[in-house]
């Protein structure tokens, strides 16, 4: 099945609308029922979330801020592997004491055939700032403890669950490089 690009980035535009809009039902409208969140490296300890645990999740996270941006800086679509990755900038304001929010992560998102739903986020973060937050803001959504991770028979799609953490971070480190040199050519 051809899925255009346009409707590919409508459903990236959807995702990273309701990563902004700290409004939890938006953020689960391009979610597939099947739906799998993970935040990498796996060193952090965050369980694998489905969609239901990852709505906790947003939940907590949401609470920590006032207002919240997700920034895309680089987008790159593979539209054969159905996979799109996204170098992002997270931009905030934090509720507790005003602070300013300013990470930046990357996203490896899995679309469903059609280009019409999500059905998996690899999320890269900056681990001493997450690790910071976790320990300043968290509520328990944030997770953290290896024990309790989740795993599915989606994780072997695409040999998702193949991958160990430090393959992982190598793939990230990549997906930087490559946005890196695309930014220098263009």
């Amino acid at each position: 099945m051809a899925v255009s690009k346009w409707q590919r980035m409508q459903t990236i535009d959807t995702l990273l609308d309701g990563y902004s809009s700290l409004c939890v039902a938006k953020l689960l409208e391009p979610l597939a029922p099947e739906f799998h969140h993970q935040t990498l490296p796996e060193s952090l300890g965050m369980p694998v979330r489905d969609r239901d645990a990852f709505a906790k999740h947003a939940a907590g996270v949401f609470g920590v801020f006032e207002e919240f941006r997700m920034v895309p800086r680089t987008i790159v679509d593979d539209a054969a592997a159905g996979i799109v990755a996204i170098d992002a900038q997270m931009l905030g304001t934090l509720k507790w004491d005003g602070g300013k929010w300013n990470n930046e992560c990357v996203l490896i998102v899995r679309l469903t055939e059609d280009g019409c739903k999500v059905l998996d986020v690899r999320e890269f973060v900056d681990s001493a700032k997450a690790m910071k937050m976790a320990a300043t803001y968290a509520p328990e959504e944030f997770g953290g403890d290896t024990s309790n991770r989740q795993h599915t028979e989606d994780d072997n799609l695409f040999s998702w669950g193949m991958m160990g953490s430090g393959s992982w971070i190598h793939f990230g480190i990549a997906v930087v490089a490559l946005v890196g040199l695309r930014r220098l050519l263009s």
